[in-house]
């Protein structure tokens, strides 16, 4: 029997939660599905993407104008080619991702008459990337794109609320079907001293940490002048930044850090591929995001054991349980964080109560084989 072809097209993935995500998807669904995937080039995990797909056994188109920024050429060749990937391809359902992907996408399939269309967004956009004219035209074009879109898939009901509060299509076209983690790689035995050693943390200190972008919306400065305020308290800490960002916003966390880094109070560790050991040589898990569309590594911290205090914003209000399955505190302001990092140190019954309830709930809500048996269903009634 022929499998169902099914062609998604993304603007880019980069290292971060959505290449995880995407990627994750693909290989479920390669199984059951003929699975095309349509990249643009530049900024894309080249290595990380090809061996996927030779593992998995779906296809990559690779397309070298698809970019993130706005380029009218460039724009306007990828139009072209995803029509012609559309009639040449002929795919049962066409799935689109992000901003630049989604709206060329969804504008080829309204042109050529395309109906089987799902969108994923990844995320709130609305606010905390784009400023004024750009978060205007955003909405409009989106709404534009919402008339081709059969349904969206989003990872929340806040991303949900989200894009209808901006009269981005219709309730009737919404599907809530949070990212799924696979267990497995969090539940190997680590050697947490050893990893320690490895990465360069004190053996005989609490590790408080970050992982993921360096950007302003994560709050990573939020998280340093917490670190901070919790020193004028408390020395018995180590907090950790695994992740990476723009050469400029490395630069500004340094230098707000620095006198920190200097007491030995905060440690720079870089981009991690073993972020499921990492997260196990953490006591605390912090994200002190600004906006969150579906934080995959709020997820993947309770999936390792490690209670976490996070912004009560977006999705991090679903998938934590505020003083039950984590700690939820106030955005944008560093005390309150503060607060309950020094709570969470000098309470290790209450830390490991949270720890256990949110890893129970994260498994039956957040599983792999959930989402994956979620999106198989819309697939098939799409």
């Amino acid at each position: 029997m022929q499998r169902k072809k099914v062609l998604h097209i993304v603007t880019r993935l980069e290292k971060g939660g959505t290449l995880t995500a995407v990627l994750s998807l693909l290989e479920g669904l390669a199984a059951e599905y003929e699975i095309v995937l349509v990249l643009g080039e530049r900024d894309s995990e080249k290595d990380a993407v090809t061996a996927s797909a030779a593992g998995a056994g779906y296809r990559v188109i690779w397309l070298p104008d698809l970019v993130r920024e706005i380029s009218p050429v460039r724009d306007f060749l990828t139009f072209l080619d995803i029509i012609d990937l559309l009639i040449h391809e002929a795919p049962f359902i066409l799935h689109t991702h992000s901003s630049k992907a989604g709206f060329l996408g969804r504008l080829a399939a309204g042109l050529t008459g395309f109906k089987r269309v799902l969108h994923t967004p990844h995320g709130h956009v609305f606010y905390g990337y784009f400023d004024g004219f750009k978060a205007d035209l955003f909405i409009l074009m989106e709404r534009f794109a919402a008339l081709f879109t059969k349904s969206f898939i989003v990872f929340s009901k806040a991303e949900r609320d989200d894009n209808l509060q901006r009269k981005i299509g219709k309730s009737r076209q919404y599907e809530v079907i949070p990212n799924g983690i696979k267990a497995a790689p969090y539940e190997a035995v680590v050697d947490v001293i050893k990893k320690k050693k490895e990465l360069g943390l004190p053996e005989n200190k609490k590790i408080i940490g970050y992982a993921g972008r360096f950007s302003r919306v994560k709050g990573c400065d939020i998280f340093i002048e917490a670190l901070r305020l919790l020193s004028l308290k408390r020395t018995d800490f180590a907090g950790v930044l695994a992740g990476s960002g723009t050469k400029a916003e490395e630069e500004k966390l340094r230098g707000l850090a620095e006198g920190l880094e200097k007491q030995g109070l905060v440690r720079f560790i870089g981009f991690r591929r073993d972020l499921p050991e990492v997260l196990k040589t953490f006591d605390v898990f912090v994200l002190p995001s600004r906006n969150e569309g579906f934080s995959l590594s709020a997820l993947e911290a309770q999936f390792a054991g490690v209670p976490v205090v996070a912004a009560s914003v977006g999705s991090l209000t679903e998938s934590i349980t505020g003083g039950e399955t984590g700690i939820l505190v106030k955005p944008g302001q560093a005390a309150p964080f503060a607060f309950a990092l020094d709570t969470l140190l000098a309470d290790p019954a209450l830390a490991s109560n949270l720890k256990e309830k949110a890893g129970k709930r994260a498994r039956e809500r957040y599983g792999y084989a959930v989402m994956l048996a979620a999106v198989k269903e819309l697939y098939e009634r799409t």
